[in-house]
């Protein structure tokens, strides 16, 4: 069984989505709490909150989650990043790397964010976004990890204790046994975490011959799906979302999110912008929301939203990511407790505080509506979500999610 140990709730979605489309029963474990239903998993992704954590804790955490993995039978484990390489100076991608590899006794992990499928390559260690060195990218600025470096091995060689090596494309590309062979020379020079180039799928292919059965790879979605290729797939159908409204609740600010909402907007569906004034509790906040949603007509799909760009976001309410993050948690609950049974998430913050809201613990993987986001169906609740990344899906995504659930 494959296990995966996934730094954000998004992120988590994204990997799952992968394991899935390669045909393995997948659950997706938001959290380290999994009940008995995980034995019939062919991978079990856990997604935590550790990105942006300070070190040791992302560790103890990580560390806590591989413990499960391990006890639910995953005999692979495969420690889970973003494919733009989200980490700060100190960690948390090499720190958790290390930590896992001492538990399980590995001396040599091979770790690449490529994920062609969404545009990341990695040529010469260097990562890329689309046609951009990442460091040229929106990423530069990100408020919380932002990304002024885009080699990979100096990125990740600054927050790892253990040496750091690379893989380059042109060996790659000779097929498994040449990766195999550089492999056994970086182990004997000692090096820990080797950074692969890949720009293909092909590519990803080659690593995931050579490395599919290691004990411990590291990475984006991307090499983990080469991997699931790989694997017998179960067969086992994907759940379903049932027919009817489908509520939109999107907290990111991100271009990609702020273009879908522009779109839903644009093509005269119902939607609501929540904007806080000073001294707005979540609750009220939450409480207004839901009432225009109770006035809106019983078949339209709604979309409700604190997503705006950074020109109109205002300094006079304090805390306002958390506030309009719990916000967005309260509603989601209310929805749920209404009835409505679909619910597309957009954001990772917004994602993680959701599920918190819904207490959302563990979920069966469907099928993808955009790459990297799948419907996930939490059995306990019997309520679906997408829990997407902001950048995940392109400008019709709301639109067509929407008619979707009035079409089925």
């Amino acid at each position: 069984m494959i296990g995966v140990i996934a730094d954000d709730v998004t992120g988590a979605t994204d990997v799952a989505a992968a394991l899935r489309r390669a045909g393995l029963r997948t659950l997706l474990a938001l959290g380290i709490d999994i009940d008995d239903t995980a034995v019939s998993a062919d991978a079990i992704v856990i997604g935590l909150k550790t990105r942006s954590l300070p070190a040791a804790e992302a560790v103890a955490q990580s560390l806590a989650a591989l413990a499960v993995l391990r006890q639910r039978g995953a005999d692979r484990i495969y420690v889970k990043y973003c494919s733009t390489f989200d980490s700060t100076a100190e960690g948390n991608i090499g720190p958790v790397t290390e930590a896992v590899a001492r538990e399980l006794g590995v001396d040599l992990v091979v770790t690449t964010p490529a994920a062609p499928l969404h545009g990341r390559t990695v040529y010469r260690g260097h990562l890329f976004v689309g046609d951009t060195l990442l460091a040229e990218t929106h990423m530069r600025d990100h408020p919380v990890t932002p990304m002024r470096d885009s080699s990979v091995l100096r990125l990740l060689a600054a927050q790892s204790a253990e040496p750091v090596a690379t893989l380059p494309l042109e060996v790659v590309q000779q097929g498994a046994e040449a990766v195999r062979e550089a492999l056994r020379r970086a182990r004997a020079e000692g090096d820990l975490q080797v950074v692969a180039d890949a720009v293909t799928d092909a590519d990803l292919a080659a690593l995931a011959e050579a490395v599919g059965g290691d004990a411990l790879v590291a990475g984006s979605a991307g090499l983990v799906g080469a991997i699931a290729l790989r694997e017998t797939a179960s067969g086992t159908a994907a759940p379903v979302p049932p027919p009817g409204r489908t509520a939109i609740i999107a907290g990111s600010c991100s271009r990609r999110t702020l273009e879908q909402i522009d779109r839903f907007v644009s093509s005269g569906s119902p939607a609501f912008r929540i904007a806080a004034e000073p001294g707005d509790t979540a609750e009220q906040l939450a409480a207004r929301a839901v009432e225009w949603w109770d006035r809106q007509p019983d078949d339209a799909a709604a979309l409700l939203y604190s997503s705006s760009p950074a020109s109109e976001r205002r300094d006079d309410v304090p805390d306002a990511g958390e506030l309009y993050e719990r916000t967005a948690g309260l509603i989601a609950a209310q929805l749920s407790d209404r009835g409505v049974k679909r619910l597309l998430i957009a954001g990772g913050e917004t994602s993680g505080e959701v599920i918190r809201a819904l207490g959302t613990t563990v979920a069966v993987v469907g099928e993808e509506v955009a790459p990297g986001a799948p419907w996930i169906h939490d059995e306990r609740r019997d309520v679906h979500l997408i829990l997407k990344s902001g950048n995940f899906g392109d400008e019709e995504l709301f639109v067509d999610v929407a008619r979707q659930g009035v079409a089925a």
